[in-house]
């Protein structure tokens, strides 16, 4: 029961340290955004990452501990019992995985976003840029949805994210769209933001 509770726990501690990557990315930016709760468990992270690390040197201690001295005498070392502990280590080990895999997407997130600037063509010199400052951004995996929501609008050429910075450079087309159309556009990714300089 013990090892089940640590698997558990495990789990649910490692998805919800990563919950503000992959909520936006499960049900898409804009749900995500008005539901907030990516976003409210962001500070919490360094935290849940803790717990995370807790629960996994807990159930590998219950996994490879030696049986009980009264185990041996009583006979309890049976063959179900040898079995079942081989099982509980390879679910402890994929458990294990899984907290690693959940607890480094964010940094996965964060490179292809990086990887997928560099393919993007640039946009015209002649092309008029938008800066908005971008409130609300925990980690630099933040930025591939409002960039994504950014690029949908209607006469954007292109949409950079400058995580340090915290803001949005957009550069226009023609018809250019509404300030109030890129605004909605970073809002509806699940931040705020306002026009600094246009």
């Amino acid at each position: 029961m013990k090892t089940i509770l640590t698997y558990q726990g495990t789990a649910l501690a490692a998805l919800t340290a990563s919950a503000c990557c992959w909520i936006p990315t499960l049900l898409g930016a804009g749900a995500a955004g008005s539901l907030g709760v990516s976003a409210a468990l962001a500070p919490w992270r360094p935290y849940l990452l803790a717990l995370t690390a807790l629960f996994l040197i807990g159930g590998f201690w219950f996994v490879y501990r030696k049986p009980k001295k009264s185990c041996e005498t009583d006979g309890c070392a049976t063959e179900a019992a040898s079995r079942r502990r081989k099982v509980n280590i390879i679910v402890m080990w994929a458990v294990a995985l899984f907290a690693t895999a959940m607890a480094a997407y964010p940094e996965v997130q964060a490179m292809r976003h990086r990887a997928s600037n560099f393919a993007d063509a640039p946009a015209p010199a002649s092309a008029r840029h938008v800066v908005l400052a971008v409130k609300g951004m925990d980690c630099e995996a933040c930025a591939a949805p409002i960039e994504e929501n950014l690029k949908k609008v209607p006469g954007v050429l292109s949409a950079r994210i400058d995580y340090p910075k915290a803001r949005a450079i957009v550069s226009l087309g023609r018809p250019e769209p509404s300030e109030a159309a890129l605004v909605k556009a970073v809002k509806d990714s699940g931040f705020e933001a306002k026009i600094t300089r246009n």
